[in-house]
């Protein structure tokens, strides 16, 4: 009986520590615009997460009683209690700290000393006045070091 008594206590432990909920939720800005791919991730758990979608939604399940970890970058990380809520609305805020260390390169980010080579901009106002072809006219001539030529001597080629 004694034995009985302990195996259904472990399993009474074991299903509450494996009980999981349904969180669904929406990232926005404060703007009240959707964060597309901001990532929401179960504190302690790096492989138990997901992104937001196009409209910010989210759908995870979660084991009771854990903590959202919600990021995106430009904006400050949240963490947010699950505990008794199976909706949730989250408002990021701007991380105005990190906005000036970011350059926005191509094919995505990297931090602003981690970048090896030169970095300019040229605002609307700086563009070349005229007929241009292409973007690489609007900029001929405005940053330092940068050729832009027309390959072929043709005139009317682009650049």
């Amino acid at each position: 009986m004694k034995h009985l008594f302990l195996l259904l206590t472990l399993l009474s432990f074991s299903l509450t520590a494996l009980a999981q909920q349904k969180v669904t939720g929406k990232v926005k800005d404060s703007s009240g615009e959707p964060v597309i791919g901001a990532s929401v991730v179960v504190k302690g758990n790096n492989t138990m997460g997901t992104i937001t979608d196009f409209d910010g939604n989210f759908m995870l399940g979660v084991p009771a009683k854990s903590v959202l970890v919600i990021s995106y970058i430009g904006y400050v990380t949240q963490e947010v209690p699950t505990a008794g809520k199976n909706s949730l609305e989250i408002v990021l805020k701007e991380d105005t700290k990190t906005l000036d260390e970011v350059v926005v390169i191509g094919y995505g980010t990297q931090r602003k000393g981690d970048v090896t080579s030169s970095v300019a901009s040229v605002k609307a106002d700086n563009f070349v006045k005229g007929a241009v072809k292409d973007v690489g006219q609007l900029i001929q001539g405005k940053v330092a070091g940068l050729a832009i030529t027309n390959p072929n001597g043709d005139p009317t080629g682009s650049t």
